[in-house]
């Protein structure tokens, strides 16, 4: 059987670009405001590859709260005769310091860092529906997989090629998973240092999933196998 034979790397996401967008056209802004209303839970432990989008906007959200108190509580940070925030005393000095610029620094790189998650995945989805970048392709395709060195093989039907659609995919629900909490924290592309290398015809296809730290390979298995187990599901609903 002959292949076409295309591989991708997918790693961590970076935080070093800055993007501008408009906050009430977001799609993790929407994502934050509508987590606000569940509590807390948004702050908790970050995902494998870091802080998603909405985690990001909370965060922003508290450093700007701490930023905006400490501007007023207490009204006024002066030396003992209320006059000068540092004067010489009888005895010795009095000075103070406040912590307002850093806290609106960490507000701004959070939402920097939000704003390039956002316009990763407009770079990777596009105007793809929501409907189907939330579905990962190894649970709308998969029909089987066994373990590899270094990682995991997955089969899938013929249905998710040809090679570039299948990848595209794969990078937008990567991107998507970003954006903010889902229901996706099995799913082996939101792993950190993935690399995949895809081949297939008109028969099907394979995809081989192996991970640069060795300490994630046995996750990387337990979870494509859950991807698995879901594919099975849902193709035994359709039916």
């Amino acid at each position: 059987m002959h292949f076409a034979r295309e591989s991708i790397g997918l790693s961590a996401v970076s935080h070093g670009a800055r993007f501008a967008l408009e906050p009430c056209m977001s799609r993790a802004l929407a994502l934050c405001l509508l987590a606000a209303c569940g509590g807390s839970t948004l702050e908790e432990k970050p995902g494998p590859r870091g802080l998603r989008a909405d985690q990001h906007l909370v965060t922003a959200a508290r450093e700007d709260d701490r930023a905006e108190e400490l501007t007023h509580w207490p009204e006024t940070r002066v030396g003992p005769e209320g006059s000068n925030p540092a004067e010489q005393l009888a005895n010795g000095w009095y000075g103070s310091w406040d912590t307002v610029a850093e806290h609106r620094k960490l507000a701004e790189y959070h939402r920097d860092a939000a704003a390039q998650l956002e316009a990763e995945y407009e770079r990777a989805c596009g105007d793809t529906p929501a409907d189907v970048v939330s579905v990962s392709p190894l649970e709308a395709y998969g029909i089987g997989g066994s373990p590899v060195p270094g990682g995991t093989l997955v089969l899938l039907s013929a249905d998710a090629g040809p090679p570039d659609k299948l990848l595209a995919a794969m990078r937008c629900h990567r991107a998507w998973m970003m954006l903010g909490r889902t229901n996706m924290d099995d799913c082996p592309l939101d792993l950190p240092g993935i690399h995949v290398d895809a081949r297939g015809d008109a028969n099907g296809i394979e995809l081989t999933i192996t991970i640069a730290d060795p300490r994630l390979v046995d996750e990387l298995r337990r979870r494509a196998a859950h991807d698995l187990e879901a594919a099975q599901r849902r193709h035994a609903a359709s039916r």
